[in-house]
């Protein structure tokens, strides 16, 4: 636990996060106001996440590894929320919160000194950009074409994700490996065919070989570049 003197210092850094949480949802809700049917989707999602993040993941680190449980974590709050929202949501508005929320919620333990330990690791701030590409996929391109938003999302995390757990299981440890990178493809490619066609399959390939790199975070450059490849061929 940090000491008081640790607390201290974080309070000016807890207050922008939490200030920065509440601007962009009062401009999500403001800018696209969510019916009551989106609201109480919110809701239950909300519920869910809590249930994964605080509960679920904890037996799969404990079963297999906090690298597992992170990718679990992938695969069944902002994963399942990419999958739904193009059939139960009007709006970005509750995604984007949502994903705000998480943010939030990933940041706040490591300004604290408190990491939630069973899935993040000191100094990797990947869980939080995978929230902040989430939320900037949907405010900035629902309107414009969902499957720009919806697309590149379900590439972070289920081919990134997919991605992780053969590395983990195959190498042992955190590697950027070619089995790792063929299981990403077995994902990306057939999934951003059936929903796109061909740009789709470009841009899989493209998320694909980023994912490869090591040049930034994966969790910015898959959604990112594979949202550029999409926006350029659609």
């Amino acid at each position: 636990m940090a000491n008081a003197e640790g607390l201290g210092g974080s309070i000016p850094a807890t207050v922008a996060a939490v200030g920065t949480f509440l601007a962009v949802s009062a401009a999500a809700y403001l800018a696209w106001p969510p019916s009551p049917t989106e609201v109480t989707w919110g809701i239950v999602f909300v519920a869910w996440i809590l249930f994964i993040v605080f509960w679920a993941s904890k037996l799969v680190a404990a079963r297999w590894n906090k690298y597992i449980a992170r990718k679990f974590i992938h695969f069944t709050t902002g994963g399942l929320v990419a999958v739904l929202s193009p059939w139960i949501f009007e709006t970005p508005t509750i995604p984007v919160i949502g994903a705000a929320g998480m943010a939030l919620m990933t940041v706040l333990p490591r300004i604290w000194g408190s990491e939630l330990d069973w899935y993040q690791v000191r100094d990797n701030f990947g869980d939080t950009w995978f929230c902040v590409s989430f939320a900037l996929l949907y405010a900035l391109l629902w309107w414009t074409d969902l499957r720009l938003a919806v697309i590149p999302a379900v590439f972070m995390a289920y081919g990134d994700g997919v991605t992780g757990v053969v590395r983990s299981v195959v190498y042992g440890r955190w590697i950027k490996g070619w089995w790792g990178t063929a299981a990403m493809a077995l994902v990306c490619l057939p999934v951003g065919l059936l929903a796109a066609g061909v740009p789709g399959l470009l841009a899989g390939a493209a998320a694909t070989a980023v994912e490869k790199l090591s040049l930034l975070d994966d969790n910015i450059t898959v959604p990112a570049v594979s949202a550029a490849v999409l926006y350029l061929l659609m």
